[in-house]
């Protein structure tokens, strides 16, 4: 933990609080869950990614099993 000083006033605070005792601005989101997160786009572009890379594979293997044992 170290003191860091608030960008609004000045006060010496810790750099692990949410915010300023003084003046409330807002210093580490990390506990309010504000993170931003990906769209419904975005997550469904992943996963359609995914199912592509895995069905390739899948292909790919059966033409190489295919190959052996015939």
């Amino acid at each position: 933990m170290a003191l860091i000083n608030c960008p609004e006033c000045g006060s010496r605070i810790s750099d692990q609080a949410e915010k300023c005792p003084s003046c409330a601005y807002p210093i580490n989101s990390r506990g309010n869950n504000t993170e931003s997160k990906e769209g419904f786009f975005l997550q469904s572009m992943n996963f359609g990614c995914s199912l592509i890379f895995y069905t390739v594979l899948a292909i790919i293997a059966f033409c190489i099993l295919a190959a052996v044992f015939s």
